[in-house]
C-alpha cells in the first residue's frame, strides 16, 4: 500500500488541483501498486469539505483505502499533520498540502530510493496563483543546499532552524510516539518538527538529495512561502521555539548560545521595522548558508541552474493542466 495524504484548510479554491495531481501520478506511473488517500481538513469554513467529497465521488475508484480526517474546529498545522500520520497504512508515503501540487514526474522513482536511504531530500520549484514558475536561480538556493549539508552539519542545521528537509520523503518507521507528540506540541512547524525530532533520535540516519522537482510550491497571500502572510509571521514565532526546545535539552554550552542566537533572529523576522529584520541575517542559520555557499559554490549555481531550467517549462504546463482538471471535475460534480 502506497499512501499519498493531502492537507486542507480553507483551500476548497485549489484543493482539487492537489488532489488531480496525485490522481496524475497514479495513472501516469502507478501501475500494478495500491493506494490509500488520507485527506484532512482542519475545519474549514469555505466548502473545502464538500469539494473533497464530489472529487472522490468521481475518482474514489483509484485508491484501495480512503481516510476522510474532518474536523469540526481548527487545530493547525501539526494537528492536521499528526493525524494523518497515525493514518498511514503503508510504509511509503507522501504529503502534499491542498494549495500545492505534485510535480508532473514520476514520485515513486524518488520513494523507491528508500532502499537506499532512510530520507530523500528532494527539490521543489515555487509558482504563483496564475501558474507561472518562478525563474530566479537564487529562489532555490536553500533546496540545492541540502545536497552539501551531511552529518553533523546536518544534525546542527536542522536544530538550528535550517528549513532543510522540508518536502523530503522517509520511513515510516521513522515516526515513533515521541515524533508524533513532539509534533503537536506546535502549530505551523511540522515538518521541521518532525526531522529535528527524527535526526535526533536516529544519528545515524543515510540521507540524500535528489535535485528535481518533488512538489510545486503554491505563493499566495496566505501561505507560508509568502514572507509577508500571516501564517510565515506565525511560523517565525514557531521556529523560535523549537531553537527553544531545543536550548533546554542541550548540554554544551557553547551550541545552547548559537540556539539562543538562532531563538532571537527568528523573532527579527517578525520585526514590523524592516531595518531590524536585516539583523536576521547574523544568525547560525545564514552563517551555515553563508559558508556552504562560498565553499561549494560553482557547483550551487550549477544545480540551481539544472533545477530550473530543466525543468520550468514542464511545471508551468503541468500547473495550467491541473487546474484545468480540477474546473471540470468540480463542473460534472
Amino acid at each position: 500500500m502506497f499512501t499519498f495524504v493531502v492537507t486542507c484548510y480553507n483551500q476548497a479554491d485549489v484543493v482539487l488541483q492537489a488532489l488531480e495531481s496525485v490522481k496524475y501520478q497514479i495513472r501516469e506511473f502507478g501501475r500494478g501498486q495500491a493506494f490509500q488517500l488520507i485527506v484532512t481538513d482542519d475545519g474549514s469554513t469555505d466548502g473545502s469539505p464538500d469539494a473533497i467529497r464530489g472529487w472522490l465521488a468521481g475518482n474514489g475508484g483509484l485508491f484501495a483505502r480512503t481516510d476522510l480526517l474532518f474536523r469540526e474546529e481548527n487545530g493547525g498545522i501539526c494537528v492536521n499533520y499528526a493525524a494523518a500520520l497515525n493514518c498511514i497504512g503503508g510504509e511509503r508515503f507522501i504529503v502534499v498540502n491542498g494549495d500545492d501540487l505534485l510535480a508532473p514526474f514520476d514520485v515513486f522513482e524518488i520513494t523507491d530510493r528508500l532502499d537506499e536511504a532512510d530520507i530523500v531530500c528532494t527539490a521543489f520549484l515555487k509558482f504563483t496563483g496564475s501558474g507561472d514558475v518562478i525563474r530566479a536561480y537564487g529562489t532555490y538556493l536553500e533546496v540545492v543546499l541540502q545536497n552539501f549539508i551531511r552529518g553533523k552539519t546536518l544534525r546542527h542545521a536542522v536544530r538550528l532552524g535550517c528549513p532543510v528537509m522540508g518536502t523530503a520523503v522517509y520511513r515510516k518507521s521513522l515516526l515513533t510516539e515521541e515524533v508524533l507528540e513532539f509534533i503537536l506540541k506546535f502549530r505551523t512547524v511540522n515538518d521541521r518538527a518532525c526531522f529535528q525530532k527524527i535526526l535526533g533520535e536516529h544519528e545515524g540516519a543515510r540521507v540524500v538529495y535528489v535535485n528535481r522537482p518533488f512538489i510545486l510550491y503554491r505563493i499566495s497571500g496566505t501561505s507560508i512561502s509568502n514572507f509577508n502572510s500571516p501564517t510565515r509571521l506565525l511560523h517565525n514565532k514557531e521556529v523560535a521555539r523549537l531553537c527553544r526546545a531545543e536550548r533546554e535539552r542541550e548540554e554544551s554550552a557553547a551550541f545552547r548560545l548559537l540556539l539562543l542566537w538562532q531563538e532571537k533572529s527568528a523573532y527579527f523576522r517578525t520585526c514590523s521595522n524592516r531595518f531590524l529584520r536585516l539583523l536576521r541575517f547574523f544568525s547560525p542559520y545564514f552563517a551555515i548558508m553563508f559558508w556552504l555557499w562560498l565553499r561549494h559554490h560553482g557547483e550551487i549555481v550549477r544545480m540551481e541552474r539544472e533545477l530550473v531550467d530543466s525543468h520550468l517549462e514542464k511545471c508551468r504546463a503541468h500547473c495550467r493542466r491541473m487546474e484545468a482538471c480540477a474546473g471540470e471535475s468540480r463542473t460534472s460534480h
